[in-house]
Formats: structure tokens, sequence, C-alpha cells
């Protein structure tokens, strides 16, 4: 029995009855770049029975350049909102490919056959079976961790082997050109929220215990592993998505001391988060946001001890213009200012004033700015929003303008200095989104629009959000990755696994191809400049905005020719 397989790109995805991607052969990438393929398998249609398997990867590049995931399914019930575009690989019901299950490369095999032979490679988790008529996949990435590769052709062959006898029931190769030249380091700025309450509740332990510590570092590294170097700053527990008069759990990483009038303040804890995010690979941090969200209207909730009591001393129930709050927020800056710069982050650290408000609102976040504009003088400071008025009145210098704004082109043209964020909601005209159910092209195209425009950062409110709107149900993504949102993935990008691990998601890898691309765009343009680079990408989109949405092997494809055209111009 021979297996069928084929070899396909990070973009396409593997249903267990389709392919929704062409077969490639060979793909280059820079000398320090990640680049990712897959292979799909399935048993042929006649044959019965399910055939358990290993592989064996074959190749000059070490094993340890070779990282290999299996593809997981998950059960999606909606998959994109009412009046989406078609940019979506299935808007149906059914089991969706997302969860990467990390594997092992090549490692020892032993027999634990009773009657008959059955072979297992030595400790791993995550075994391999093949089905009658039903695609899975296996997920391949080279050179994960961005170290420096030798530039040439790499052949990479794939054996499956079936685990009762040994013979070779399938084989795949594939060519990989690596490039004489390094990616630019990354420039663009990436957050994506990240909640400690999330961590401790669906793992079941105390916050800031040791075991919190260890599960919140393992997800820091995988974040980091991924293009995220911004990392949420929890001073105080974060004002978002919280019911008026309702209450996250306490994460706040400053200890508070209130004598009378006078406030003192303790880093230790936020000391140790710095460390912990520096450690794992986050250059800036990304404060909390010091009012109440959709507004400006209260003060977060704030812990404090007072007289020997721990209580909350501001709340929704804190005007958040009232002057006991400005002494307090004045007093505190002074003194985070001083903890960044005494630890190296006071140049890396962006500032939020109230998130996502809308004109209604203005007159309101315009009187709360005024109140902290001094402390936070020179420093960055932006929220997410959709109107112009915020930017256009001088309120706010770095707008996180939502990609789904009817005034994005009036960002585009007149900020010098401007993010983009997109939330799971309204997926219209082409707009790029990592929901588990659009397509690997509307995921990745982001890097490259946001060359084009100019977007300095991007932002988005769910790195490992398992709550549901207003902060409630719990919810395990791998058996409901939609909870009570209306389409699947948006409030996530990984899967906590048993363990107390990050699972990475399909989406989490292609949206890294996005920052890949970004960075390879701004290494054309080194050399060859702006305008040609500009060219180079209006030669295969047109004029790009954040409307323009390829299909996946345009955008690859696209790569490959970027590629190929710093390969020319080095050899010049």
């Amino acid at each position: 029995m021979q297996l069928e397989t084929k070899v396909v790109s990070s973009l396409t995805k593997v249903f267990p009855d389709e392919v929704k991607g062409e077969r490639i052969k060979c793909g280059s990438a820079f000398n320090n770049e990640p680049f990712s393929f897959q292979i799909a398998f399935k048993n042929p249609v006649d044959y019965i029975k399910s055939v358990p398997f290993y592989i064996r990867v074959e190749s000059d590049l070490n094993d340890s350049l070779i990282s290999n995931y299996k593809v997981g399914y998950v059960p999606v019930l909606t998959a994109a909102y009412p009046g989406a575009d078609d940019n979506f690989d299935r808007k149906t019901p059914g089991l969706y490919p997302d969860i990467l299950y990390k594997r092992t490369v090549n490692k020892p095999l032993y027999d634990r056959g009773f009657w008959e032979p059955h072979f297992f490679e030595e400790d791993e988790t995550v075994n391999l079976v093949s089905l009658n008529n039903v695609w899975q996949s296996l997920w391949f990435t080279i050179n994960e961790d961005g170290e420096t590769v030798p530039a040439g052709l790499h052949n990479i062959s794939v054996l499956f082997i079936n685990a009762n006898d040994n013979s070779e029931i399938a084989r795949e190769s594939f060519e990989l050109e690596i490039i004489d030249k390094a990616l630019k380091p990354q420039e663009v700025l990436y957050t994506s929220w990240f909640y400690l309450d999330c961590l401790a509740d669906i793992y079941k332990v105390d916050i800031f215990s040791k075991r919190h510590w260890e599960i919140i570092e393992n997800f820091m590294r995988v974040a980091a592993k991924t293009g995220m170097n911004m990392v949420y700053l929890p001073a105080f527990t974060p004002a978002l998505d919280t019911p008026v008069g309702m209450e996250r759990d306490t994460v706040q990483l400053v200890d508070i001391t209130k004598n009378g009038d006078v406030y003192s303040f303790d880093f230790s804890l936020m000391k140790r988060y710095v460390e912990l995010a520096f450690k794992c690979g986050f250059t800036h941090y990304e404060h909390c946001h010091l009012f109440t969200q959709w507004g400006a209207r209260s003060a977060p909730k704030i812990m404090a001890t007072v007289d020997g009591e721990y209580k909350r001393i501001f709340g929704w129930d804190t005007d958040s213009l009232a002057p006991e709050y400005a002494i307090f927020l004045k007093s505190y800056l002074k003194a985070f200012k001083k903890f960044a710069n005494e630890n190296g982050i006071g140049n890396n650290i962006l500032f939020h004033i109230s998130d996502e408000p809308s004109s209604k609102h203005i007159e309101y976040y315009h009187n709360a700015y005024n109140v902290i504009k001094d402390e936070i003088e020179g420093c960055m400071c932006g929220d997410a929003l959709s109107s112009y008025k915020f930017f256009e009145d001088g309120t706010v210098k770095l707008p996180i303008v939502d990609v789904m704004s009817a005034h994005m082109p009036s960002f585009v043209e007149n900020c010098e200095n401007f993010w983009i964020y997109y939330t799971g909601y309204a997926i219209r005209n082409g707009r790029p989104n990592r929901l588990i159910a659009t397509t690997g092209a509307r995921c990745r195209m982001m890097g490259t629009q946001m060359y084009y425009t100019g977007a300095k950062g991007f932002l988005h409110w769910g790195y490992n959000c398992y709550y549901g709107p207003q902060s409630s149900k719990l919810f395990n993504p791998v058996q409901n990755p939609a909870g009570t949102y209306p389409a699947a993935g948006t409030s996530f990008m990984v899967y906590p696994n048993p363990n107390g691990e990050a699972d990475m998601s399909l989406r989490m890898k292609v949206l890294n191809e996005a920052f890949l691309d970004n960075r390879a765009l701004r290494t054309l343009e080194d050399m060859i400049g702006k305008d040609k680079t500009k060219a180079f990408v209006r030669s295969h989109f047109g004029e790009v905005d954040y409307g323009v949405c390829p299909s996946n092997e345009q955008l690859y494809n696209f790569r490959m020719e970027l590629n190929k055209l710093v390969k020319m111009n080095l050899e010049k």
C-alpha cells in the first residue's frame, strides 16, 4: 500500500475531504528566515485500514534546523459572519485545520510490538496514523529560530514508513534555495494582548504562583518566536472587555500603598515580568490602559494597601476626571518612568488612554489625555480607533487604525506614524484578518500592505483570550474555537495544552510570514530604493490598500519573485 501525498505551501488548508491548494516543488528564503511548507497525506480510496507510520527526514541540513508538526483539526460551527466576502477557504461548519502539535525530527525507534513488530519513535507523544480517504497534513518549518543557514540548494526528503513492517509507503521531496542575504531586523512593532488572568483560569492555578509564572514564560516564548516583539504590561488589572460594575481577577503588577494623600509604589513584580519578557525575546512593552475602554469614562480597577487593608481604591465608581485619580496618576507615572528608565525600557513603552473611543467620546477622551500628557511627554501614546478626528485635532499622535475604518485612506495620506489593527467582526471588502476560516493569503498579505502604506505597527486584542465577550464564559479553544463569539479564532492565536505550554496555530505561523514579507521588502528597498520596490509590488497587485487580497498562489509566487529579484541584485 502506498499513501497519496502532496507537498503544498504554508498558505494551504488541508481539510479532511479536500486540499485547498496546488502542489509545489520548491521555494526560497533568506539565510536567516524561517520557511514553512506542508505535506498532505491520505490512504488510497480503496484501502480500508488505518496505517500507523513514522517519518524519517533526509537532508543535508542538520536535524536541528528542521521543525515538524502534525496539523490538528478543530470543530468550527461558525466560520464566517453573515455578509462576509469570498476570501474564506470555507464558510460552512466542519473540521478545520489549525492546531500545530509539535513533534521531533528523526527520533530513535524502538519495537513495542507483541506478536508482530510495531515501531514507535522514542518518547514521541504525537504519533501518526493515515486514514482511508481522509486528508491530513504534516507541517515543516526550516530554520524556525532564524539562525544563519548556508546559501545554496538544500533538498528535504520525507519518508513515510509503515510502523508495522518498516516498509516505505510514501516519499516526498522539497527543494529550498537559501539566498546569501539576511533579512533586515523587524522594524514594525507587533503586539497581541497577553492575558494573565486567562492563563491562571484555564490552568486553575493561583495568580502569580510559581506554576503561573512557568506558564506565563511558556506562552511568552511562543509569542516572541513568531514575530511578536511588544508585550502587554498589566501594571493594573486591564480595563478591557469588562461590563460596567464588574471586575476581572486582579493581575496588577504594581504593589501600591496609600498613606493619607501619599502613594508609594513597589515595582518588584513588574521587574520580574519585564525581565522575563526580555529573556523570552520581547523588546517593547505596552502599558495597560489608564482609563476604561470605549470612552475613558472611569478609572480602571486599582488595588492598594490602605491602613493595613488591601482593597480597591479606584474603579467603575471613579470618574476618570476626578481630582483624586489625577493626583494618583501623576504620582504613579512619575514613579513608573523612573522604574522604566532604571531598567532600560524607558524608550520602549507604548502608553494607552482608552481602547476604541468613538467620535461621541472625543471630548471625554481629550480631557483624560490632558490629565496625563505632561507626565508622558516624549513617549509613545496611541489607541485603537476608527475616527480621523482624534488625529486631526492633535489629541492622538499615534493612531492605531481599524482597517475596516472608512477613514483609513485619510490616515495613510496624512499621518507619518500610524499603526493598524483589526477585530474579528465585520469581515468585508478583502480586509486582512486571521480567523480560522479565512484564506492564508488574507492573513499574510498584511505584511505587504503595511510596507506599501507605511504602517509602523500592528495591534490585536487576543493572543490568549479564552473568555467570551465581556470576559465571561471561559472556553476551551480545542473543543470550541469560537467560544461565544460569532466566528472561530477571533480571540486567540495559541491553544493551551495540558502541560502548561502553548500549541501554536497554523494562523500564527502564517501571520509571522506577513512580518517576514515586510522585512524582505525593506531589505529589497535597501538594494533598489523605495520607488522601485513599490513599483515591484504594484506589478503584482496594483495599487495596494487594505482591501487588496490576492489568491494564495499569487502571494506565494510574489514572494518567490521578490527573492529572485534580491538574488539578481546580489549577483550584479
